[in-house]
């Protein structure tokens, strides 16, 4: 626990995946889930409907996991910092509550009102936090072991 946050992993937004696997994963030891990569709808907090192709994995290893996202410009994911921290990964029972005072909605998975599946959520002093369904729980534990794809949110 961080706080109130069950936090699970913290998400990186690269620019090449399979390079930072190796680089990451070599210097830390981390082994990696098999890779993701699937159009997933999102709808903004500003309720903007989007189709944002997605790239990422998380590492075997942990908790806490490592998320790498590899966006397309012009994504979504693609707001950060070069290798920075993107967000900070929680597990919740309702995505769609804020996680804390001052936190706005920024984009949640698929195109209804309420975020479906995940939900990404920032602060003015730019802290970034995505609250993942915590029904979930267990197809994130056998991704990590190496079983098939996670099923897509939203």
């Amino acid at each position: 626990m961080l706080g109130k946050l069950d936090v699970f992993h913290v998400g990186l937004s690269v620019p090449d995946l399979e390079h930072a696997m190796e680089s990451i994963g070599s210097s830390l030891a981390i082994s990696w889930a098999p890779v993701q990569e699937r159009v997933q709808p999102v709808r903004t907090g500003a309720g903007e409907n989007r189709e944002e192709h997605i790239r990422f994995t998380y590492s075997s290893d942990g908790p806490p996991h490592i998320e790498l996202i590899q966006p397309e410009p012009g994504s979504l994911w693609a707001i950060t910092p070069a290798h920075g921290l993107h967000h900070i990964g929680a597990f919740a029972a309702d995505v769609a509550v804020p996680p804390g005072d001052g936190l706005s909605l920024e984009f949640g998975g698929g195109h209804a009102e309420r975020p479906v599946g995940f939900a990404y959520y920032t602060s003015l002093g730019g802290i970034r936090v995505e609250l993942v369904d915590e029904s979930r729980r267990e197809q994130f534990r056998e991704w990590f072991a190496g079983a098939g794809a996670l099923k897509m949110a939203g």
